[in-house]
């Protein structure tokens, strides 16, 4: 299994949905929510180059060369955007199938510092 490094967008997103959960639907649908990244980040850190590459960012500038990739978060709307960096998996982002992912993902994560 690989080595896994979350970035800092990562981190504030998780929070923010596993909140927005908490207050809308209760704690019950929070807590499985969170099993679902869990579950989504153990198949990942398996398999993953089973994971779809997501969308072609070769046009965005600081991208290019970086191989994204994304799985779907079981009984979710949402995806987990990853990359691989030699034997490091770095999380990048979640987002949720409605949000305009080519417009907000470049300008919420720093590839070259490793996500952090």
């Amino acid at each position: 299994m690989m080595r896994i490094q979350k970035s800092a967008a990562y981190e504030r997103q998780l929070k923010e949905f596993a909140k927005d959960y908490r207050d809308r639907a209760g704690i019950e649908t929070a807590d499985r929510f969170l099993d679902g990244i869990d579950e989504a980040v153990e198949f990942i850190a398996k398999m993953p180059q089973a994971c779809a590459v997501a969308y072609d960012l070769k046009t965005i500038d600081g991208l290019e060369d970086y191989e994204f990739r994304k799985w779907r978060v079981n009984g979710f709307p949402h995806a987990i955007f990853f990359r691989i960096e030699d034997d490091i998996l770095m999380l990048q982002a979640i987002y949720a199938h409605k949000m305009n992912v080519l417009k907000r993902f470049p300008s919420e994560i720093n590839v070259m510092s490793g996500g952090e």
